[in-house]
């Protein structure tokens, strides 16, 4: 049954009760969702607030201490995983099939930065690692979880950065990043009309613990970046919830038309 709506358009009444009925009890009621970096941060923080609005949610971290806070939680599974490891992120998606049998939503949140270590001074070992977490792994993710979302459809959520349309990071991680929005762009156009949505967040400074899971101090460099920042209008450091509650839209049925963009979550930072 559908009726005329604004500008002609038609409206499904029976698809607007069923989103205004998942509002009621929860936007993800009965969902499942994995959420890597689900151990501190940005993944923290949303899977979080996936379980408060009624998901079933696999949290991902490589650190056995940080998914310690989710023992006994309602509705949140805790994994530990080396998301860079093939065998570990097949060993994910198969517990997550054996658990519920479907998977409706993945958030690929687990990241690491560059340290904003310049080109001249980055050499293969941190280029490798960099694209390692950034970008192979969210490839290697996607991969494998498409094939339990082709069936009820699904949303992909990657976590990109300021610096992939700005160039002011490192040279790795802007790299990694710009690489990850294309990915995106090529999954959504791949399974556009199959019920599988990808879309990728771009965030602004976020008040995350990232530059301490980076490992190593910042490169001396990396000053100019802050100094740039520094002079941008106030209001634009933003927290991990900020990013958690984009990633719980582009995941519900809200979202359902919203497919292959990219969103920056940063106060403004991408018109300075």
């Amino acid at each position: 049954m559908a009726t005329a709506g604004l500008a002609g358009f038609l409206i499904d009444e029976r698809k607007d009760d069923a989103v205004k009925s998942a509002r009621t009890r929860g936007r993800l009621q009965g969902k499942v969702a994995i959420v890597t970096g689900a151990g501190n941060g940005m993944g923290c923080a949303t899977a979080k607030l996936f379980a408060d609005e009624g998901a079933h949610v696999v949290a991902v971290d490589v650190r056995e201490d940080d998914l310690a806070q989710w023992h006994g939680a309602r509705d949140v599974v805790p994994l530990v995983a080396d998301v860079t490891l093939t065998e570990d992120v097949e060993r994910l998606m198969a517990e997550t099939k054996r658990r519920f049998g479907r998977l409706d939503a993945l958030c690929n949140i687990a990241g690491i930065n560059d340290l904003n270590y310049p080109l001249v001074d980055t050499d293969d070992e941190r280029w490798d690692k960099v694209m390692d977490v950034d970008l192979k792994a969210p490839f290697r993710l996607c991969r494998c979880a498409v094939p339990l979302m082709i069936e009820t459809g699904g949303s992909i959520v990657n976590i990109g950065s300021y610096a992939a349309l700005r160039g002011n990071h490192g040279v790795s991680y802007t790299a990694a990043k710009a690489g990850l929005e294309g990915l995106t762009r090529s999954i959504a156009f791949e399974f556009m009309g199959k019920g599988i949505r990808c879309n990728i967040i771009h965030p602004g400074g976020t008040r995350t613990d990232i530059g301490i899971h980076s490992g190593g101090t910042y490169h001396a460099d990396g000053k100019r970046l802050s100094s740039i920042v520094a002079a941008m209008p106030q209001g634009w450091f933003g927290d991990a919830e900020d990013i958690a509650r984009a990633c719980l839209f582009l995941c519900s049925d809200d979202a359902d038309h919203i497919n292959g963009a990219a969103i920056s979550v940063d106060g403004g930072m991408c018109c300075c």
